[in-house]
């Protein structure tokens, strides 16, 4: 007899569980895309010791026939796909048809369900996978599920859940997810009874990721619309200031379905290149719509993975949209002030147009590719729109002329130094601090970076430069020596581990050849078998702006503070410098009257 047999159905269920069904978190995932797929307006989320007890998902939706209901429970049973053909088109957030009968086999499960119109609800009782009990019950229309005891029948896998705490931080960011992807619809999510978020019905992307994030965070995301032949982008994407240390505040959507995929977050990061310090990433919120038979997704059972044709450049137009969005807006950073003025009494907030989270107005995202306006790319010398302080003889001219530019780089008059480190300016609308240093380093590197040729050519050091490396150091020196030769250094073997520097690239300030040599030998050390020769130019140069810009404590007079700014304002990124820190930050005038209690 052979030894190939095949599985029984319960069996079969409980591996397919361990594919779909990781944690509590997994099961809310699969029952909300069913509820979205029904057409649900209302979700309702409710677990109990992290959904280690007990789950419930309610929802408005179209609800099941009491035939539907039952089968919804066997294996490969769905109504979203007929045959293979249909794979190739996928609408839908489900569609294999394992997640019912996966999260039945390891838990005791009930249903209430009514389809729309009919007189009377259908109710199911299945435990372990087996049905216990069907009966005609009353029921509101749409469906509900309540799971309880997740996997009393596997406790191997129970073993390996987190605390109550950990299981809800994930349910919580599985609904947070769904509520930002779908605004149209209102999410309620408690947990042991408590409310940890609940989303307005009024379709506004920006209102749901101020339920999410809060409304701070919302008030500093910027709007996101571009199109082409074969995609449209839409969403909120994070001044640089709203960074964070990792990537879990960014959320990619595909044809409606959360996904995860490093191209696209790394196709948006690009376009923050030289905004953010190393370490910190962008928050964004960003919704792509694609032809379903461009994407696979049916690459993974939890389906949060997807393939991409490569055909559609789809990293080279989102980095393009992105960059887009960003140089179209003033990205300075407002300068922290004091929250409370006195205890118990609320500061009056400014009179001025600011996004606040209302619950009750139209969602302001376009409906169709066609109601998009257009997105105008600025080009390298269109970033950089500014208003030179020289330019305007009086302030209400600067007003004018700032309306008319905005929102390039602001209107400053320099009024002078602090610690001989900032620069202190006033702006039409309050007072900026700029950070000379960071300044300086900004307008150097892109004249480097516009003009490599003229500042790295090799020029010969009437003195050279001795260097006494170490053993690691001379290795890295002597793999990277025709790169460095290329990069302007001219370097020579003078005996054991000495070397000489004899012609350094004419940008560099000679007394600060040997640092900036060694800077680079260290990072060769770091990065030596992922850095690309393009990659390694731009961090010369960066070095190179570093060690030749103005440094704190140094003393400049009004000429070279009103020469810097207006250098400033004419560079593509003036807001940061080229490691990600911010130039300036703002004061506006109701910063500088509540830190004076001038309003309460």
């Amino acid at each position: 007899m052979g030894r190939i047999v095949l599985l029984e159905e319960h069996v079969a269920n409980k591996i397919a569980a361990g594919e779909v069904v990781e944690r509590p978190a997994s099961i809310v995932k699969e029952l909300v895309e069913n509820s979205i797929d029904a057409g649900s307006t209302r979700i309702e989320i409710s677990i109990t010791d992290g959904g280690l007890t007990e789950i419930t998902v309610f929802d408005n939706g179209g609800g099941m026939d009491p035939d539907d209901a039952v089968l919804a429970f066997a294996r490969h049973a769905t109504s979203k796909i007929r045959n293979a053909a249909d794979l190739e088109n996928i609408l839908t957030l489900g569609f294999r048809g394992e997640a019912l009968p996966s999260i039945a086999a390891v838990s005791r499960l009930s249903l209430k369900t009514r389809a729309a119109g009919a007189v009377s609800g259908t109710g199911l009782v299945i435990e372990g996978g087996n049905t216990l009990n069907s009966f005609e019950t009353g029921s509101p229309q749409g469906t509900l599920i309540s799971i309880r005891e997740l996997f009393f029948n596997t406790p191997a896998r129970k073993k390996h859940m987190k605390t109550p705490n950990v299981e809800a931080g994930h349910v919580s960011d599985v609904v947070n997810k769904f509520a930002m992807g779908y605004p149209e619809i209102s999410f309620q999510l408690k947990s042991n009874g408590r409310i940890l978020l609940k989303t307005p019905v009024n379709g506004s992307l920006r209102d749901s990721i101020a339920a999410v994030y809060g409304a701070e965070t919302a008030r500093d995301m910027l709007i996101l619309e571009a199109a082409n032949d074969t995609a449209r982008l839409w969403g909120y994407i994070g001044k640089p200031s709203l960074s964070r240390a990792s990537r879990s505040h960014q959320t990619v959507y595909i044809n409606g379905r959360f996904v995860k995929n490093r191209i696209i977050s790394e196709a948006v990061e690009k376009a923050y290149h030289g905004m953010l310090m190393t370490g910190r990433y962008p928050v964004f919120v960003i919704k792509i719509a694609l032809n379903p038979s461009e994407v696979d997704v049916n690459v993974h059972p939890a389906k949060t993975e997807v393939r991409l044709l490569d055909s559609l450049d789809l990293p080279e137009f989102i980095t393009e949209a992105v960059s887009g969005a960003l140089c179209s807006n003033r990205l300075i950073p407002p300068a922290a002030v004091p929250k409370k003025v006195f205890p118990g009494i609320k500061p009056v907030k400014p009179v001025q147009e600011v996004w606040e989270p209302k619950f009750n107005r139209p969602a302001p995202e376009p409906d169709s590719v066609s109601e998009m306006p257009e997105v105008d790319y600025c080009s390298a010398s269109e970033a950089a729109t500014s208003v030179p302080y020289v330019a305007a003889e009086t302030e209400t001219a600067a007003r004018d002329m700032v309306a008319d530019s905005d929102p390039g780089f602001p209107w400053l008059r320099p009024i002078g130094q602090i610690n001989s480190t900032f620069i202190a300016a006033q702006g039409v609308d309050g007072m900026y601090l700029i950070d000379q240093h960071a300044a300086h380093e900004r307008i150097l590197y892109e004249k480097f970076m516009d003009r490599p040729e003229e500042f790295i050519v090799s020029e010969q050091l009437l003195f050279p430069v001795t260097l006494e490396l170490t053993h690691q150091e001379v290795q890295v020196l002597n793999e990277n020596i025709l790169i460095l030769a290329d990069l302007g250094f001219v370097v020579e073997h003078f005996g054991g581990d000495s070397f000489l520097i004899r012609a350094i690239p004419a940008a560099v300030v000679k007394n600060g050849a040997k640092e900036i040599f060694l800077d680079l030998l260290d990072y060769f050390s770091r990065n030596r078998y992922t850095i690309s020769g393009k990659a390694l130019k731009e961090k010369m140069l960066i070095i190179m702006a570093c060690k030749s810009a103005i440094k704190a404590n140094d003393r400049l007079g009004m000429p070279e503070i009103e020469s810097l700014l207006n250098q400033l304002a004419d560079t593509r990124n003036p807001y940061t410098c080229p490691h990600g820190r911010p130039t300036l930050v703002h004061f506006s005038g109701y910063d500088l009257e509540k830190m004076f209690k001038r309003v309460l």
